[in-house]
């Protein structure tokens, strides 16, 4: 093949053909060099796009002018529930709702116009299964050369989620807004318009199309029809029914009520139990219910109905919160009505209502206006200026405070108190105060609620005839006990004086005894002397007295010897008894002491001997008696009511002992100036309850016709004199001990007779 030459392209210069040949070459590969590698890159790119476009995590799509959907990708897909397929035959517009087309075809028309080559946009997509796809659209406009567009480019981002939880959030802040209105309102309406507003805003916030609300009665088993909303009876129900009627025969609605827990009915044409409804009931779709639960038992049914789809968590929530509000709100204006009726009649009246946080302190959040008459305001008082502590007698404030918390700890639900209050003019009143305590469902306190009455008058009346008794019984007890010591010392005096002439009596007759016993004493030894003569006359003469054998006879008859020794046996013994019977006799005179009814120096020691031997009678059979004997000094005293005390003491420790025991006496000095006198027993001990009573006159445990009660009484009255005191220690089934503590030189005795 013969190239032409370049001549013929109209090159002049032969020389040149060679070079221009190569540089062609040259840049032909080389430009073949380029775009291969261009098209490798494009290719390169390409797949690297692909690859995003197909597991992208957003939506992205190609459409045409004529909003057709010519590529889309299957994150896409998902998003709107379509397939690939179905989605192409499409044009955007079919998908878009309705209310966001007029903004959408407003900005794509301006970039059409080319006004824009692009734009973002929130809009909303219908599903394939009829829900709506909250989106981020952002379009892109790819144009050609000359302009036009070509084709649209677009990222769609669903954000259902924020915008459902940013739906949910300003629900939220609605319903709030609602609670916290129902107050407001209920000020304003009365209760049936109160409670049929509250439905209608919980109607409102479930986007329901009928709401109902029932009472359940005090007895649980009934029903009280209270309203429906307005819409309801305006569009949807002409129903006409009783007001009241047993649960048991109310609809499906009414198992709330029966169950305690929420009824979530959505699918109501297909529900089994849902019952017949009364003629002009409007058609069911889905129904939801729910109790007011207070104390255990239902007090209020709220239900709405007809949603136009499924009711959920959150309605049941809203539903069940606004139940509660106006439940609670219907039940304050019930009670706070009820309150101002009564207090109409409380600040009538002189009794003063009070109620008292049970916080530290007890803070008042409530009292009478009527607290006036005590020179305070309601408003001084519940802002603690003065505290309620602070005008509480000083003297009462710690016993109420303690008696509060133990009525409180015992689980009282109702105490009464008297104590005193300082009113603002410094003026001190009693109050009786009958409190109630409000507790939670923990059982702890919450309020105490208090009403006071003045009591002032009442109580000085009871002051007064206190005192009077009081000082009444005193004369009564000092007359008493004058008159008790004077029967004592009367008896005592017919005692020593019986005493003294029955000893004065055997004085003469154990005179006489004594003296011939003493006679008849030696009247028997000069009779055995006399004998002991016949005997050695007889024996000197030997077998020739003729009287012998029958005088030997009769001293082995009459067993002489042995007579001989026993009589002045008998005669010692006899001697023995009557110095026995003469030392009781002496101690008889010693205690009763008739003549010595005068203070004088005594020995207690003395004393406490003759007192034994007087009642050793009551001891010697079951007593062993130690005496353990001080060194003290003689006493000043009326010796004889102290010998009285020692009998009652010993007579006593006596009765204690049932079968063997032992009583211990034991003096001694206390000081300089005192004496201790002690007198236990291992008797039965005294009851603790009995302790605080046993010098009390006529008290006694011991059975009838065993004793008076009078003697421990008297005791304690004649140690009292004494300027001495008497204590006991006891100890059930151990012993007692009674200890006595006497003055050695009492003061002058005309004092002491003159003291109270």
């Amino acid at each position: 093949m013969t190239l032409p030459h370049l001549s013929a392209f109209g090159f002049e210069h032969p020389w040149l053909d060679p070079v221009l040949v190569a540089l062609l070459l040259i840049g032909l590969l080389a430009g073949l060099f380029l775009v291969t590698k261009l098209l490798i890159r494009l290719q390169r790119e390409q797949r690297r796009f692909r690859t995003v476009f197909e597991h992208a995590m957003v939506g992205m799509a190609r459409a045409s002018v004529d909003k057709r959907w010519i590529e889309v990708n299957p994150a896409l897909c998902q998003m709107l529930g379509y397939s690939a397929d179905a989605l192409l035959q499409h044009y955007w517009d079919e998908i878009t709702h309705p209310d966001d087309k007029d903004i959408s075809n407003q900005l794509y028309d301006s970039v059409l116009r080319g006004e824009r080559d692009g734009y973002t946009l929130e809009k909303r997509y219908l599903r394939q299964d009829g829900s709506v796809l909250y989106a981020n659209l952002a379009i892109q406009a790819i144009r050609l050369n000359n302009g036009q567009v070509d084709y649209f480019a677009a990222v769609i981002e669903d954000v259902s989620q924020r915008q459902l939880a940013g739906k949910q959030l300003q629900d939220q802040v609605n319903r709030s807004m609602i609670l916290i209105d129902l107050p407001k309102k209920a000020e304003l309406l009365g209760e049936h318009d109160f409670m049929q507003h509250a439905l209608e805003q919980a109607e409102a916030l479930t986007k329901s199309n009928i709401g109902f609300m029932h009472f359940i009665n005090q007895d649980g088993d009934s029903l009280e029809f209270i309203t429906w909303s307005r819409k309801t009876l305006e569009k949807y129900c002409t129903a006409v029914a009783d007001t009241h009627y047993p649960i048991s025969q109310a609809g499906l609605w009414a198992e709330a009520a029966r169950t305690r827990e929420p009824l979530v009915v959505n699918d109501y044409t297909n529900e089994p139990r849902r019952g017949e409804l009364p003629a002009g009931h409007s058609l069911m779709t889905r129904l939801l219910c729910v109790p007011v639960v207070e104390a255990d038992s239902v007090r209020m049914l709220t239900g709405v109905g007809d949603k136009a789809e499924n009711y959920s968590a959150y309605d049941i929530e809203t539903l069940q919160l606004i139940g509660n509000e106006t439940w609670r709100i219907v039940c304050r204006q019930r009670t706070d009505k009820a309150l101002r009726l009564a207090m109409q009649v409380v600040n009538a009246s002189p009794v003063v209502c009070f109620r008292w946080a049970a916080t530290d302190g007890w803070p008042v959040i409530f009292v009478s206006e009527n607290v006036r008459q005590w020179g305070y305001t309601p408003e001084q008082l519940q802002s603690s200026q003065p505290a309620f502590a602070s005008i509480v007698h000083p003297d009462d404030l710690a016993r109420i405070a303690e008696e509060v918390l133990k009525n409180v700890a015992a689980g009282m639900t109702g105490y009464e108190q008297e104590y005193r209050l300082i009113t603002a003019e410094n003026k001190v009143i009693w109050v009786v105060d009958r409190t109630q305590v409000t507790r939670d469902q923990l059982l702890l306190p919450i309020f105490y609620d208090g009403v006071l009455t003045d009591i002032t008058e009442r109580k000085r009346q009871q002051l007064l005839v206190a005192d009077t008794l009081a000082h009444q019984q005193q004369l009564n007890k000092r007359l008493e006990e004058a008159n008790n010591q004077l029967l004592q010392s009367e008896k005592m005096a017919s005692i020593g004086q019986l005493a003294a002439g029955i000893a004065h009596e055997l004085n003469n007759p154990i005179g006489f005894v004594h003296s011939n016993l003493g006679t008849l004493d030696g009247y028997l030894h000069d009779l055995m002397t006399i004998i002991d003569a016949y005997d050695a006359a007889t024996s000197s003469q030997g077998e020739s007295c003729p009287h012998l054998k029958s005088i030997q006879q009769l001293r082995e008859e009459h067993d002489f010897e042995f007579v001989r020794e026993d009589i002045f046996k008998l005669l010692s013994e006899s001697k023995d008894g009557l110095s026995r019977v003469r030392k009781i006799v002496q101690d008889l005179k010693t205690f009763s002491r008739v003549g010595e009814q005068e203070w004088q120096e005594a020995d207690l020691h003395q004393g406490i001997d003759s007192t034994l031997n007087i009642v050793w009678n009551e001891l010697k059979y079951k007593c062993q008696v130690i005496k353990e004997y001080g060194d003290i000094p003689p006493v000043y005293c009326l010796i004889s009511q102290l010998n009285q005390v020692f009998m009652n003491l010993l007579v006593n420790a006596g009765h204690a002992i049932d079968v063997k025991g032992t009583i211990t006496i034991r003096t001694r000095r206390l000081g300089e100036d005192k004496v201790c006198i002690e007198i236990a027993d291992t008797g039965k001990g005294i009851p603790p309850a009995n302790l605080n009573r046993i010098f009390e006159p006529f008290f006694t445990t011991k059975p009838i016709g065993k004793g008076t009660g009078l003697g421990l009484s008297v005791s304690y009255n004649i140690v009292r004199r004494h300027q001495g005191e008497i204590t006991v220690e006891s100890e059930p089934d151990k012993g007692t001990t009674f200890r006595l503590i006497l003055p050695i030189h009492p003061v002058a005795q005309t004092a002491l007779e003159n003291s109270p």
